[in-house]
């Protein structure tokens, strides 16, 4: 009987029959160590949140003293993703392992009365939206929400990440609430406040300037507290991402506590001098009226969001009473296959080939059928019904997958695209929008770290360096060729300038962001990994990075939560102002024509319109047009070889060479 059971609760699909055959197992399976697997195998895979609380109190009566299943249950804590199911599994082993601390520690404690009250009220909500109870409903979700804001206040971003697929579907839920009541600013709040609220709150411990009123030995050790602690937070990050066992990961945890309590003292000592300081390390979600505040009048503000049964479009326009939710814009998910696009699109841009002309391009240059599906399906074409003329600037808040979408590119009519009518910023939120336009930086020094690899086919990087080289907006230039980018070297001097700029190779990992890395050297320890920019980096007067390589805009956007991981939010994190980076992998020659014609074109204009007109620039640019510019550039360090290589490369070029968007739509601006 019992292996009657296990078989179906392995094979069947359906919540209801797996709960029964479990239920079944609780009674006849005590001590049986198949049931007890079965039984940990379903509490580790389920999608009910019902069925896993019940599976729980069904080992909790069956499995006491199994060493076997102690085990699994062990690595089950440590391997899942829902944080619902590690407090699960940290209440059967309270109950089952005679040598597991039945008394919690007073923080832990605290967190799992949070989580199973928010637990609770979710099951009453569940009710009042049943019987279409707005008020009622709508509280609940407000008091859901303050449980899941305090649970996941100072975690790592991995933690939150398994915290907030839990309860994902409430943030969904909250705003499709607002939208069919027509609370429009509801559903703009609880929007935004689900996204990347881990890389806010740690941009805001970074920016916090300390006061000029404590001494300099405090100041000192507060500084070396912050370095101190955020490198042993990302040790633990990075150790969680590797899968270390429980052991090595409770001493990382050990020390980012211990560099978190330093740093919580050293504070305590500014607040008796200056007793707001706390408060302004702290952050609270931004408010519509901030947004109109900020809001200059000819930007509009494009917001995304997918609930679980439409994706969303809120649009935000200067001295607007509330956001507009327009439902020509509003697209049904059973309709349209941009899950499926978004796929096909990811395993594109993960296929590793060094052949890259032979094995990647001739993909890529189906970019035109990609942006044709997805214009018709997001209905770009409606957008123009609801922007006003005097309209200059768009800010685009992707949500999910949309992140990989060249989204500037997409066609608003029969023969004009986005970026023909305006100048396009991306942000993971309205906070770091917020958050980027309170950092003001000058751009008059440049660091360029040329093509470190000394890869022999990247021979118009040393033209796009030449041109940039020549910009009279930076009084100061340093510029790191070859050997010369040692990552020690490029790690101190990009401390102190003001534009960063990188041309060379560079790789996006989807399956662990923290190892993407800009490609410094053959050896990979040497390499630059987003690992190390958000441990060693530190960006205080950055304006402007730019990532002159492949895939260096991409973030995870396929993981179900909004703490998206990249090498741009990672230089933004750092202190970065605006980042620029491609969404696929890029061709050097037309990305050499167009950083020439950015850089040049922000001596006079702030970075999205240069960007905007650098693209349409390259886009209509004919083959004799692009040499007369390239004869302008300074290309005396080029070798006799590379100098012949180039001039064979130019003389190919025919009719208007770069007019296909794989070649100038990849770079999107994230910042301001």
């Amino acid at each position: 009987a019992i292996k009657a059971l296990v078989q179906l609760l392995g094979s069947s699909q359906d919540e209801n029959t797996r709960w029964r055959a479990a239920e079944s197992l609780g009674q006849i399976g005590a001590g049986n160590p198949e049931a007890i697997k079965a039984l940990v195998q379903l509490l580790g895979s389920s999608n009910s949140y019902s069925v896993r609380r019940q599976t729980a109190k069904l080992l909790q009566t069956i499995a006491i003293g199994n060493l076997e299943a102690i085990e699994k249950l062990k690595k089950l804590r440590h391997t899942t993703e829902s944080e619902h199911i590690r407090y699960l599994v940290t209440e059967i082993l309270a109950e089952i392992d005679s040598v597991t601390d039945k008394q919690p520690q007073r923080e832990d404690d605290d967190d799992l009365l949070l989580f199973l009250q928010a637990a609770r009220i979710k099951e009453t909500v569940d009710q009042y939206f049943s019987v279409n109870n707005h008020q009622k409903t709508k509280f609940c979700y407000q008091r859901i929400i303050a449980c899941l804001d305090k649970l996941q206040e100072g975690r790592d971003i991995l933690t939150r990440r398994s915290l907030m697929n839990s309860y994902l579907e409430i943030y969904k839920r909250i705003v499709s609430f607002a939208i069919n009541t027509r609370d429009f600013k509801t559903a703009f709040f609880y929007a935004e406040i689900l996204r990347n609220r881990y890389l806010v709150e740690r941009i805001s411990q970074q920016d916090t300037l300390l006061p000029k009123t404590i001494t300099p030995e405090l100041a000192a050790q507060i500084n070396q507290a912050k370095r101190t602690e955020r490198k042993t937070l990302q040790e633990y990050t990075n150790g969680i991402s590797k899968n270390l066992d429980e052991q090595q990961l409770e001493e990382l945890d050990r020390k980012w506590v211990e560099a978190k309590q330093v740093l919580a003292d050293l504070y305590a000592q500014v607040a008796v001098i200056e007793p707001e300081f706390i408060a302004k390390t702290k952050i609270s979600p931004i408010t519509y009226r901030e947004v109109q505040d900020l809001l200059p009048s000819d930007t509009a503000i494009l917001d995304f969001f997918f609930t679980d049964k439409k994706l969303i479009t809120m649009l935000i326009l200067p001295r607007g009473e509330s956001p507009i939710i327009p439902e020509t814009l509003s697209i049904p998910l059973k309709q349209a296959p941009l899950e499926r696009l978004a796929e096909l699109w990811v395993s594109d841009l993960a296929t590793k080939s060094k052949k890259n002309k032979e094995h990647i391009e001739p993909k890529i240059q189906n970019i035109n059928q990609l942006i044709k599906q997805v214009s018709e399906i997001v209905k770009f074409s409606n957008l123009l019904k609801h922007i006003p003329v005097d309209i200059k600037h768009l800010i685009i808040i992707p949500h999910q997958y949309l992140h990989l979408f060249p989204l500037h590119s997409l066609e608003i009519n029969d023969h004009e695209l986005l970026i023909d009518r305006f100048s396009i910023s991306y942000f993971p939120n309205l906070q770091v929008w917020k958050i980027c336009q309170n950092r003001q930086r000058s751009q008059t020094t440049l660091i360029a770290i040329e093509n470190p690899t000394e890869d022999k086919d990247l021979i118009f990087v040393k033209a796009e360096v030449a041109g940039i080289r020549q910009r009279q907006q930076f009084l100061q230039r340093n510029i790191l060729t070859g050997k010369q980018a040692a990552k020690a070297q490029v790690l101190q001097l990009a401390e102190n300038h003001h534009c960063f700029h990188f041309s060379g190779h560079a790789e996006y990992n989807f399956e662990n962001p923290l190892t993407s890395y800009l490609m410094l050297s053959g050896n990979s320890s040497d390499n630059l990994t987003l690992n190390s920019i958000l441990t060693d980096l530190q960006m205080p007067h950055a304006n402007l990075v730019t990532l002159s390589a492949c895939c260096t805009g991409l973030v995870d956007a396929f993981q179900p939560t909004e703490e998206y991981l990249g090498l741009a939010t990672g230089f933004l994190l750092v202190g970065a102002k605006a980042v620029i980076g491609s969404q696929w992998k890029v061709n050097s020659i037309a990305t050499a024509f167009l950083f020439d014609e950015f850089y040049r074109q922000l001596e006079t204009n702030n970075k999205a319109v240069a960007l905007q007109n650098a693209q349409n620039w390259l886009r209509r640019c004919t083959a004799e047009e692009l040499r007369e510019r390239a004869d302008s550039w300074d290309l005396s360090t080029l070798e006799p070889k590379e100098k012949f290589r180039l001039d064979r490369a130019l003389k190919r070029l025919q009719n208007i060479p770069f007019e296909n968007p794989y070649y100038w739509a990849a770079f999107i601006l994230t910042g301001c």
